[in-house]
């Protein structure tokens, strides 16, 4: 029921944060069958949260034991269908608990459920695939000796953020085949176990690589960025918010970021002195590469803009102190970049259910008006979407925005097809 309940509400504050939220390959999640989703794990707990309200079936989740030692956290934990993995720096008393969690996932396998498993091992903010650790695999394997006739799947899954830390950025998931375990890895020895782990690992990191944005030079990250830009110009996206079956974008990128880490150095060089060019080209002219991939406004935008600036002030205003708690103690608090999103979020919705909480209590004592609750969340939402015009829109020249749109879509090309 909690699990339920947290769905709809984490949903609806999901689509409120990110703009753009891509899902493509859902199709491979079946129901009523074991899966184990493979992921990379690049923002704290955003991946979960996200996969768990718009994955079409309920999730079960390998996490860190020592969160589960917060006594008010526990119960909802374990509501929320989370099993605990301990670590060697929890002290081996408690990595005997293991055991317990490992036999609760291959239970959860067993009765043909899906668990979310983060292979990497832990989090880091990176656009590339890390090593992966074999835990998922011995789960697998462990959950088939169980039940050598029920099928078992590992679906490889790749999420990505353009920028997990901030309001109104993009997430794109992409899910690839899955791989079946064959019948025959019951009756592995250990030479066969051993090589049969290293293959289905290595087929996991393949399906995995195949839906991740993978850049491994690390000092070539920053021009990849800037090329990422010049693809958004070229595209021009939408700026309302969706939720898309599309992996277009994300497929866009990867195409960027491999043919970055295939560029030599002198190759990689130029092109960093005509992007510092092109770039610098905009500045004189008061324009960021940014504006570049926002939408030229019509004339009902230009009538939003003027008639809608009361009702949106007046929402942020009405909503700012749950903003304002939630901005500063994250800000406060949060010193890990991976973190940094995830706790902002989470801490939003908290703040804000409070915050609402407060305000019926109000009503009922006769403090404040009815009308002024229900019309706050109305405006708040009007607030959020006149954000996205005011964001997604530049008001300045547009003949001038048209002239360095058509400079950077053939830079972009330029590069794309060198």
């Amino acid at each position: 029921m909690l699990y339920r309940i947290f769905r709809v509400t984490v949903r609806f504050a999901l689509k409120m944060f990110f703009r753009h939220i891509d899902l493509e390959g859902l199709q491979h999640i079946k129901p009523g069958k074991a899966q184990i989703l493979a992921s990379n794990h690049p923002a704290g707990f955003l991946e979960p949260l996200i996969m768990a309200c718009f994955f079409p079936r309920s999730l079960y989740f390998l996490v860190r034991g020592d969160i589960f030692e917060n006594a008010f956290l526990r119960p909802i934990l374990l509501a929320t269908h989370q099993i605990p993995i301990f670590r060697f720096k929890d002290g081996f008393s408690k990595l005997r608990e293991n055991k317990q969690s490992m036999n609760e996932a291959t239970s959860v396998l067993s009765e043909n459920k899906c668990i979310l498993i983060f292979v990497e091992g832990s989090t880091n903010s990176v656009k590339m695939l890390r090593p992966l650790q074999k835990g998922f695999v011995r789960l697998a394997l462990d959950a088939k000796t169980v039940n050598p006739e029920n099928p078992i799947e590992i679906v490889p899954v790749g999420i990505n953020f353009s920028n997990s830390s901030v309001f109104r950025s993009d997430v794109m998931i992409r899910l690839e085949n899955p791989i079946l375990l064959d019948n025959e890895c019951v009756h592995w020895d250990n030479t066969q176990q051993s090589a049969g782990i290293t293959t289905l690992m290595k087929q996991t990191f393949e399906g995995m690589e195949k839906n991740i944005i993978h850049l491994t030079e690390g000092t070539r990250y920053q021009i990849m960025e800037k090329m990422f830009l010049l693809f958004e110009a070229k595209e021009n996206r939408n700026v309302i918010s969706e939720v898309s079956e599309n992996d277009r974008f994300l497929l866009s990128y990867k195409a960027i970021a491999t043919k970055i880490q295939t560029l030599s150095e002198d190759q990689i060089d130029i092109l960093r002195k005509d992007v510092k060019n092109f770039s610098g080209d905009l500045k004189s002219h008061h324009l960021t590469m940014q504006d570049l991939g926002k939408s030229i406004p019509k004339w009902h935008h230009w009538l939003v803009l003027c008639i809608g600036f009361f009702p949106a002030l007046i929402g942020f205003l009405l909503h700012l102190l749950p903003l304002l708690v939630s901005f500063l103690f994250t800000r406060t608090n949060v010193k890990s970049k991976e973190f940094y999103g995830a706790i902002w979020f989470v801490t939003n919705i908290v703040s804000t259910i409070l915050y609402y909480l407060v305000g019926i209590i109000l009503v009922v004592f006769g403090v404040l008006p009815i009308y002024l609750l229900l019309v706050t969340p109305v405006l708040g939402y009007l607030a959020r979407r006149y954000y996205d015009v005011m964001a997604g829109f530049y008001w300045g020249r547009t003949k001038q925005l048209l002239k360095f749109r058509s400079l950077a879509i053939k830079l972009y090309d330029q590069f794309i097809t060198s």
